[in-house]
């Protein structure tokens, strides 16, 4: 009753949207420039979220922004900020100063048929504002992670850890134990669904790539939805990150030239201000240049108020493995795509694909939430040398007994002695024959200081696939200089027991 009850809401709705006569609905003039919301725009492109639907629209979902603040008086916005903002500033927080958090709210919120601006993709959501990122202090990065953790159902994060330059940074105490109760306890039970930056660290040096996704606990872990950037054209924006915990791109702006994100700004002249949009129009409250994993992240948070929304009872997991089944092969030449054991397409430079709006919501209205969460830990000693500059390596492996169907794998890594980590090329196989690259050869900063002192690595590429079997580790150190010995490692198999 109640999706029939939306869907003649939804049809009364959308029949007056050109009505000039109907005050409850007036175009929004700079819609035509959101060219990441579907195909249907003059500029062809071919990177967008496929949103076509009309029957969500983010209703009841409340969304958090752990950034710099709201501009909570935007025109385009005030109808749609929620109850709980919260300033970690002991000053009175200056709201027009909040340029970042204010461009992401407005891709996720920004209200529809107001006859202003844009059009956010869940545009009856309800946004609030925590300014941690004006007070970065680890501490009140993890308190606005479990704010108002009753009432948050999505929590969006345009932010990362520093740029390793290719060294790992652990996921902080406080931070893991955030994220933890926030999925443990948060909405009810069901648990706040955490959306971030995948991070734009992946530029090369020396011809050797930089940051991956793997050497930062904040986006290699399960708890977190780390999301890649395409550009116009459906390629990889070439500062976003890679790995093996990828879980979807979205579009945003890629190399000089190519087209930026178009959303809020703070209110008058602060703020990024564009350089264009159509004549006549009062653009100083809208930009057209917004980009980086910052502006796809809150993109995807948007599908996934309208995933909620078309299904409130969604777990965390639940919204997670819906993302990544549901999405879109992009870039379909690209040489890293393979299938994964159970046929899923995975790509190490985009994840599963770019974020399809309308397939998730259909995805998510017929879903079967998992069952309860099952691990499995499984420890070897091994004591290896690692041969220096050696392109064969060493293989190491786990036999799983158990099985159970694969959500996520967390692999330990414990080589403390060896002082070049960019040397180091890390694989996993499992027992269906699907590899994730945990670390590659890379370009370090600080070569030598860092050590793998039983590193956690994650991948989510073994989506459903079987635990059972055996699981292989392949290590190669690719260059001269620097040894080390491999003393041991583990797995973590995260999962649930078929329905």
């Amino acid at each position: 009753m109640r999706k029939l009850f939306l869907a003649i809401a939804s049809l009364f709705f959308i029949s007056g949207c050109n009505n000039d006569k109907n005050p409850r609905y007036i175009e929004d003039p700079i819609k035509g420039e959101q060219w990441y919301l579907n195909g249907f725009n003059s500029y062809g492109t071919r990177s967008h979220i496929n949103l076509t639907n009309q029957l969500y629209k983010g209703r009841n979902v409340l969304v958090a922004l752990l950034d710099n603040g709201i501009d909570i008086y935007h025109e385009d916005l005030i109808n749609n900020i929620g109850v709980g903002n919260y300033s970690y500033l002991s000053d009175e927080f200056d709201f027009s100063d909040a340029d970042h958090g204010t461009a992401c709210a407005g891709i996720i919120a920004a209200e529809e048929g107001n006859g202003i601006g844009i059009i956010g993709i869940a545009p009856q959501s309800k946004i609030i504002g925590f300014n941690a990122l004006k007070a970065p202090a680890i501490s009140n990065l993890a308190d606005a992670l479990v704010r108002k953790k009753e009432d948050v159902w999505v929590s969006n994060n345009s932010w990362g850890d520093f740029n390793s330059w290719g060294e790992p940074l652990r996921l902080r105490s406080l931070i893991k134990s955030a994220l933890k109760e926030g999925v443990t306890t948060g909405r009810n039970g069901r648990g706040i669904v955490y959306v971030f930056s995948s991070g734009n660290g992946a530029a090369e040096e020396n011809d050797l790539p930089t940051d991956n996704v793997n050497y930062s606990g904040l986006v290699n872990n399960r708890f977190t939805i780390p999301v890649c950037a395409v550009d116009e054209y459906g390629i990889k924006a070439n500062y976003s990150e890679i790995g093996a915990t990828l879980v979807v791109c979205a579009p945003s702006k890629g190399a000089v030239g190519t087209m930026g994100i178009t959303t809020t700004d703070v209110s008058g002249k602060k703020g990024y201000n564009p350089e264009s949009f159509p004549e006549d129009y009062d653009d100083n409250n809208y930009t057209n240049n917004f980009s980086g994993t910052s502006a796809s992240a809150p993109m995807v948070s948007g599908v996934v108020a309208l995933v909620l929304e078309a299904n409130p009872n969604l777990g965390w997991r639940d919204v997670k493995s819906i993302l990544a089944k549901s999405s879109m092969v992009i870039d379909e030449n690209h040489y890293d795509w393979t299938k994964n054991g159970v046929g899923l397409d995975i790509n190490h430079y985009y994840g599963f694909g770019i974020v399809d709006a309308d397939k998730a919501i259909e995805l998510a209205e017929s879903w079967v939430n998992y069952s309860s969460e099952i691990i499995i830990k499984k420890e070897s000693e091994i004591n290896l040398d690692i041969p220096d500059n050696d392109q064969t390596g060493i293989s190491v492996q786990i036999d799983v007994e158990e099985n159970i169907i694969i959500e996520f794998i967390d692999v330990f890594f414990n080589a403390p002695e060896h002082p070049r980590l960019g040397d180091l090329e890390i694989v996993l196989i499992s027992p269906s024959g699907t590899k994730s690259v945990l670390a590659e050869q890379h370009s370090q900063l600080f070569e030598g200081y860092f050590r793998y002192n039983n590193w956690r690595f994650g991948s989510f590429r073994y989506l459903e696939e079987n635990s059972k079997g055996i699981w292989k580790l392949i290590v190669k150190d690719k260059s001269q200089e620097g040894v080390g010995i491999l003393k041991s490692w583990g797995l973590k198999v995260y999962g649930h027991k078929r329905a």
